[in-house]
């Protein structure tokens, strides 16, 4: 087994050869993306302006706490905050969201 398949290589394009002609072939090699959780990340897709707002929420936090703040462990937070979050007022902003 060739080294590029033991890390997971693929043929993109596989087919024997045709008439005599070798047919040229890509290959590339698989590779998960995954965090320090080990579980692949959660893509949001938000314009600039949200992924701004949210940095400079990350930084201000960051600027209180004792640990590094990262924008997943504010959404960790969330989570564990969601009991004290009134849902029907969540629903209202969502509502009034273009």
């Amino acid at each position: 087994m060739s080294k590029l398949k033991k890390r997971g290589a693929i043929t993109a394009i596989s087919s024997p050869k045709k008439e005599g002609k070798k047919v040229n072939s890509i290959t590339t090699v698989k590779k998960k993306i995954t965090t320090s959780y080990k579980v692949p990340p959660l893509t949001l897709r938000m314009s600039l302006n949200d992924k701004q707002a949210i940095g400079n929420w990350v930084e201000d936090l960051q600027e209180l706490s004792e640990r590094n703040v990262s924008a997943a462990k504010l959404f960790r937070a969330l989570v564990l905050y969601r009991e004290n979050i009134d849902d029907e007022e969540l629903i209202e902003l969502i509502n009034k969201m273009n």
